[in-house]
């Protein structure tokens, strides 16, 4: 196994890529590099044959720390960390060749503190958030990460049969009249859907990673593994032809809906059947970034995340039952307070 992190090109100290200056920072000289300088610095030390400085591992699931020597054991589709007693930054390269090496990434806009103050915001004035549950401890945990993501250009041939109505009515002097016509409505075209995303880690769920769309794709860039230098990463363990049937049914369904949406006019629209003749014109193996963060409470995990380029935040935050009883409890009292003032006002005397 090959691990790799990122040197500062001034004093060798561990660097990391900064989203908002969109360069490479090392925290003890203040130096600053772009991707170009970085890679450029790369092939110098290949041409001198200086790549021995890396380390190297037999072992799948463990690697050594370039700066400290300790050995990290990691999950099998960890494609960068960090070491836990040095905090170096670490790139497990061959988790990132051949087959997994992404076509192209988007790189993180928000810092780390960007999406703690976005989760703190969130929780601010919810008087029935579970104590302990925003503490430093648990928000500490969020981390930077690229998911792994299989993006689809398609072209679908798709057609809709629908039953449709129209009613109409008049009256005169004794009755009112309602006319009730009936129609068969068929609409298809060939539509174009671009960049279909799908995520191709097994451990993320699907409808948190759906929630944070959409991306940029404009934004794309050509994946260099400099990018993943103080962020975790992960490689793919969901095939590509596994992750198009999640993508055919959103093509099939968004579909669906565009064709109805072109019938107008009628009093009511009932769909019969639509027909779907999907053709996959490209696919491609990119990383997007993102914030997790996940929160144990009453033996049951809290999910966060946070677009990494958008900073939209999605979650959900649980209710304390306790905190929730009391809140009753206080507001049934207080409404029998304030019945008890008006009827005292009043005059009512018992």
């Amino acid at each position: 196994m090959k691990v790799l992190d990122e040197k500062c090109l001034n004093c060798g100290a561990t660097i990391s890529f900064n989203p908002k200056k969109n360069k490479f920072v090392c925290e003890y000289c203040r130096g600053e590099f772009t991707i170009d300088e970085i890679e450029a610095n790369k092939k110098n030390k290949k041409a001198n044959n200086l790549e021995k400085e890396f380390n190297y591992m037999e072992d799948m699931e463990g690697y050594h720390c370039n700066n400290c020597g300790a050995e990290i054991i990691s999950l099998d589709n960890i494609a960068s960390t960090t070491c836990i007693y040095c905090k170096s930054n670490a790139i497990i390269k061959n988790r990132l060749t051949g087959i997994y090496k992404p076509d192209s990434i988007i790189t993180f806009k928000y810092k780390k503190e960007d999406a703690i103050k976005a989760f703190l915001e969130t929780c601010k004035g919810r008087l029935l958030i579970p104590k302990g549950f925003n503490d430093s401890k648990n928000i500490s945990e969020m981390e930077g990460l690229y998911v792994p993501f299989w993006l689809y250009d398609c072209k679908n041939d798709a057609y809709l049969k629908a039953s449709c109505t129209r009613v109409s009515s008049w009256s005169d002097s004794r009755y009112i009249y309602t006319k009730t016509s009936y129609y068969n409505v068929e609409r298809g075209g060939e539509l174009i859907f671009e960049s279909i995303p799908n995520d191709a880690a097994t451990r993320f769920d699907d409808t948190i990673m759906n929630a944070i769309e959409p991306f940029d794709y404009k934004e794309l860039k050509e994946f260099k593994t400099s990018y993943l230098a103080g962020f975790l990463s992960e490689k793919y363990d969901v095939l590509k032809d596994s992750a198009y049937q999640n993508a055919k049914e959103r093509i099939e369904e968004d579909s669906k809906k565009y064709l109805q949406s072109q019938i107008s006019g009628y009093s009511s629209v009932i769909v019969k059947n639509s027909k779907n003749e999907i053709k996959v014109n490209d696919t491609r193996y990119i990383l997007l970034p993102v914030f997790v963060l996940n929160i144990k409470y009453n033996e049951k995990i809290y999910h966060f995340a946070m677009n990494g380029q958008t900073g939209k935040l999605v979650g959900e935050i649980p209710v304390d039952k306790k905190k929730l009883f009391l809140l009753i409890i206080v507001t049934f009292l207080l409404s029998c307070l304030l019945i008890l003032i008006v009827f005292l006002l009043l005059g009512y005397r018992w």
